[in-house]
């Protein structure tokens, strides 16, 4: 099963390729924006991996939880607002 970073990668580097081989002369607006799509790819596959809770951490909000007596959905909300988000937030090519 190919990851959506995989995908990403491949799709990148072929558009990258084609970028290079019909580059001359002036850049049209298409071609300038194929470029800049190729540059956020570059960029977000340079953000390191999200890393995921470890197993203390997740023990940890559980407690919480039944300390606030507070449901699954909490649980779930709270695990997102956590550890649902990449690790370094994307920046603007």
């Amino acid at each position: 099963m190919t990851t959506t970073r995989d995908l990403i990668q491949r799709m990148a580097e072929e558009l990258d390729t084609w970028l290079m081989a019909h580059h001359y002369g002036g850049v049209p607006p298409e071609i300038q924006h194929a470029a800049t799509l190729v540059a956020e790819a570059h960029a977000y596959l340079d953000q390191p991996e999200p890393e995921g809770p470890t197993f203390m951490e997740i023990i940890a909000l559980a407690d919480e939880i039944e300390a606030e007596e507070l449901g699954q959905v909490d649980l779930v909300r709270r695990g997102l607002a956590r550890w649902g988000r990449p690790a370094v937030k994307l920046e603007e090519v």
